[in-house]
């Protein structure tokens, strides 16, 4: 009995601990933590399941009877232990173990999981491990070293300055901002340091509020007190301006903020000030403005658009509804509708909510119209905008009017118009255009385009020589180019000038203008450009332009070309005695003289007054020699002018290319001096150019500049030849002849210097001296005349009759001892002027005799125009009696002329005694040469006196 009962409790013993294992088992695999017990020999005896679940590892190795190593190869398979570090990680842990020193460590496995693990030595030998999931403890950790890194960095490098006390008024913290806004000291203001000290420092470096320093330090001092939250604005030492704003924290400590708000208040004050401004345009604006909510109530509005309304500032505050606009308005008489305000506001919102902000027309009862728009807002809420257009509705109007005016403006007008769009098709053209081309309407209207309207006018055959693609290629690629002007030269002759203008969004408005009249009063003036308007020769610029062609010819092409310059030899007596009428007459007859002699490829040009040129290609010099005498022959005979006969001539100087040069210039100017040359000779004569007459012109430019010293260098004297009565072989007087001795040069002839002093105008100054010298010279002998003879320059300058009356009476000689020699060609230049002179020194009791007669053009209306006191003959037909039978008659004619006028005639250059015998046979009253006498000075005239008186008494 025993025996089976102890059988029982033996068996229920086993069952019980069986029981209570599985119990164990149960605890350990409901704990939180992972749990697993080693023998001594390192093999697992007791492991739950969250061991196991941790380390993500197999119940089916990590079981009973395990090996701590398999378990961490194990484990390493996993992912949780490096492969290299497995050896190190068990041969330490093992270590440590086995020494019976407990210890923790942690570790991140690779499912993300960080553990700790505790492994502790058992009493009675082994060990075990409790392992732990801290994660989240992990997570949080990091977090919370995340947080304190970023707050301190975030406090050292916050804009703002930032200060931190705690509830004994110490401070705990303040960053590197902060110092640097108040510029303060880090060793004073630091961690520790109390809040009065704070403030002292603070003020110290210049820092201020808006009251003095001790008031300051004890409001700051009561703020703390009765911790009252406390914004202050103070001024930092250089100016600037900061906010400090003080927070309590329930501790007892307070954290105080500082910001630069400089640059706010700055901005606030322009904000303030822009809105005041914006509140300005608002209510100054001409539309009505009025902002609504989401709900349809009003938020602002302008006065305009109150009075638009006729709502008062009550009637239409902030949060009216535009339902009681609409009513109040509608009250007060602004407008009337046909529909209730819900209908006026319903379709208010839809517009509002399908975002249309086409405008309303609203007619107001004082009749003006009002357009109303409703734009809703991105936020919500809609702004309305209220314009009174009834001024743009009459505009409109008007406009209408406008366009109706453009359209007959547009068909009347004087020019073609035509607009094109950017693909070059017609939106409008005018009648002008249609007629100008002769187009047809029906194809030519809005809409076709410039390539059919091209194929249409080459059709009618407009554009001669071209075709319409051609023709259209040619205008793309010009519009190409841009804004351009363009002349389409017609079949039937006229021009019509284009100009396209780009329009502003896209295409081009053309014009069309006739120019053809333009065109050919532009080829005029060009054509005027370039010729003389008178005789229609080409004028200078064109000669020289021709000359430089020729030139060019010649250096390239060999051959010559000979320059002639014409000048008209006695022009200016016709201009003054016939007019300007008749000089422009004897010009044009000149140059239809040039033009038929000249050759078909010469060119003849007017340089100027009365200056013709030729330029002749051909064998030269002889061809332009042939010319030259051909024109002196031809010119030398004018017809009459006014019905009077007139006596020109014509002067030619003649230079040849290549031999005279290949430069125009130096081709004129060789030209010129065979011009002048001519002239030397005595007038209507050539002269071709030759290389000394350069020289001759230097010596005579030398010539004249030592003349314009001469008279103030007193190197002019006089000599004086006397005159003889025929009958009685009475000395009668003498003439005054000028002579010039030049110091270097000799005595110089005075047919060498007297015509260039006659040039230059120095005859002037020279004649008035030969004058006053002649008169104080005769004032001194016996009752005989003086004659000076005065030069055709004398009589065009003024103050002639007052220089004589002058010199007369400074040398108190009788006028009637002073006899005037006038030759004819200074009747010829001005004879009526010249005869008036004449009159008034014939009025002083002056003579005046004509000089050199039948020299020139003698006229005989000069001896009928004034009585002469005496006509003398030139001494070429004296010295010639015995050999031209043409000198003798002419001699005996004057002489005889003379006698039957009663007028004394004078035979000047007798010299031998058959001379004297056949001019006192002929008629002649008087004589003058050598036979009486060669001129002496005036220190010999009393000898040459006693002489002739002595010749008189034996006669």
């Amino acid at each position: 009995m025993t025996s089976t009962r102890d059988n029982e409790l033996g068996a229920y013993s086993e069952q019980g601990q069986e029981a209570l294992l599985s119990l164990s088992q149960l605890a350990l695999d409901g704990m939180e933590q992972g749990v697993c017990v080693y023998d001594p020999g390192n093999r697992i005896v007791l492991v739950n399941r969250r061991y196991v679940e941790l380390f993500g590892m197999s119940a089916d190795i990590v079981r009973l009877g395990t090996s701590y190593r398999d378990v961490l190869a194990h484990s390493m398979a996993r992912g949780n232990i490096p492969a290299d570090e497995l050896d190190t990680l068990y041969a330490s842990r093992i270590a440590l173990i086995s020494a019976g020193k407990p210890f923790q460590t942690r570790q991140t496995l690779s499912s993300g999981l960080v553990i700790t693990l505790e492994l502790k030595p058992l009493p009675a030998g082994g060990w075990m491990t409790i392992c732990d999931d801290v994660s989240r403890l992990a997570r949080l950790e990091t977090e919370l070293q995340l947080q304190t890194e970023r707050s301190q960095h975030a406090l050292a490098h916050m804009s703002h300055g930032l200060i931190m006390y705690d509830a004994d008024a110490r401070v705990v913290v303040c960053n590197e901002r902060f110092l640097q806004f108040y510029d303060l000291d880090p060793d004073v203001v630091k961690p520790g340091v109390a809040h009065s000290t704070a403030i002292d420092h603070w003020l110290s470096r210049g820092n201020r509020a808006d009251m003095s320093g001790e008031e300051f330090r004890d409001a700051r001092i009561n703020d703390v007190r009765t911790r009252s939250p406390k914004t202050l604005l103070v001024t930092r030492h250089d100016g600037r301006k900061v906010q400090a704003v003080s927070r309590f924290m329930p501790d007892g400590g307070w954290v105080t903020v500082h910001e630069d708000v400089t640059e706010r208040l700055q901005h606030e004050e322009t904000l303030k000030q822009q809105n005041l401004i914006l509140d300005a345009a608002l209510e100054n604006m001409a539309h009505g403005l009025a902002f609504y909510d989401g709900d349809m109530r009003l938020r602002v509005c302008n006065s305009t658009y109150r009075e638009i309304y006729r709502l008062s500032p009550e009637e239409s505050k902030p949060g009216t509804h535009l339902s009681e606009l609409i009513e109040r308005s509608i009250a007060n008489g602004a407008f009337s509708s046909e529909y209730s305000p819900q209908q006026i506001l319903e379709a208010a919102r839809a517009r509002i909510e399908s975002n249309d902000s086409s405008p309303m027309r609203r007619r107001m009862t004082n009749d003006t119209i009002v357009s109303v728009r409703y734009c809703a807002l991105p936020e919500g809420g809609f702004v309305a905008t209220y314009e009174d257009i009834t001024e743009r509705e009459h505009a409109v109007e008007e406009l209408s009017e406008q366009y109706r005016r453009f359209d007959a403006a547009l068909n009347n007008m004087s020019q073609g118009l035509c607009m094109l769009d950017a693909s070059l098709r017609v939106i409008v053209c005018n009648r002008r255009y249609i007629e100008m081309y002769g187009l047809s309407p029906e194809i030519v209207k809005p809409g076709v385009s410039m390539r059919e309207i091209m194929e249409h006018s080459c059709d009618l055959g407009i554009h001669p020589n071209t075709t319409a693609a051609k023709l259209y290629a040619d205008y793309v690629e010009r519009l190409r180019e841009g804004e351009h002007t363009l002349h389409r030269h017609l079949s039937d002759g006229r021009i019509i000038k284009l100009n396209h203008k780009r329009m502003e969004h896209g295409g081009w408005v053309v014009t069309y203008e006739d120019v053809t009249e333009r065109h050919k009063a532009q080829a005029r003036v060009a054509h005027m450009a370039r010729h003389d308007s008178l005789t229609d020769l080409p004028n200078r610029t064109l000669f020289r332009e021709k000359m430089g062609e020729g030139l060019n010819q010649v250096a390239i092409a060999g051959g010559a070309m000979a320059v002639l310059c014409f000048d008209l030899d006695n022009f200016k007596t016709v201009n003054d005695r016939l007019g300007h009428a008749a000089g422009d007459r004897l010009l044009r007859w000149v140059a239809a003289r040039l033009k038929e002699n000249a050759g078909e490829h010469d060119t003849v040009a007017r340089l100027g007054g009365d200056e013709f040129a030729v330029l002749q290609r051909g064998p030269q010099p002889q061809s332009a020699e042939r010319l030259a005498r051909r024109l002196v022959e031809i010119i030398g005979h004018p017809p009459p002018l006014e019905s009077q006969s007139i006596h020109v001539g014509v002067s030619v100087g003649i230079a040849i290319a290549p031999d005279h040069g290949l430069d125009a210039d130096e081709l004129m100017k060789c030209a010129d001096l065979a011009l002048y040359q001519a002239k030397a000779k005595g007038r209507g004569a050539f002269q071709l150019f030759e290389p000394g007459m350069e020289e001759q012109a230097r010596s005579r430019h030398a010539l004249e500049h030592d003349l314009r010293g001469a008279l103030e260098a007193s190197q002019f004297h006089l000599v004086f030849q006397p005159q003889v009565r025929l009958d009685t072989t009475e000395l009668t007087g003498f003439e005054a002849l000028l002579r010039w001795k030049h110091p270097s040069r000799g005595f110089v002839s005075p047919a060498e210097f007297i015509p260039i002093a006659e040039e230059n105008g120095l005859i002037v100054p020279i004649g008035e001296w030969v004058l006053r010298t002649a008169c104080a010279t005769a004032a001194a002998w016996p009752e005989v005349t003086v004659a000076v003879n005065l030069s055709p320059v004398q009589f065009r300058s003024r103050g002639l009759v007052a220089m004589v009356t002058s010199a007369l009476a400074e040398a108190g000689l009788p006028p009637q001892r002073l006899e005037l020699e006038v030759t004819e060609t200074a009747l010829l230049d001005d004879s009526e002027a010249t005869i008036g002179i004449l009159h008034q020194l014939r009025a002083l009791g002056v003579r005046v005799s004509l000089d050199d007669f039948g020299v020139g053009y003698s006229s005989l209306s000069y001896l009928r125009k004034f009585p002469f006191d005496r006509i003398k003959i030139d001494r070429s037909f004296v010295g010639t009696l015995g050999e031209s039978p043409e000198s003798v008659a002419i001699v005996r004619t004057i002489a005889s002329l003379g006698s039957v006028l009663g007028v004394e005639t004078t035979a000047e250059g007798v010299e031998t005694v058959e001379q004297l015998d056949f001019v006192r046979e002929c008629g002649c009253t008087a004589v003058q040469g050598y036979y009486f006498g060669k001129p002496c000075p005036a220190s010999e005239v009393g000898l040459t006196i006693k002489t002739l008186n002595a010749i008189r008494r034996v006669a």
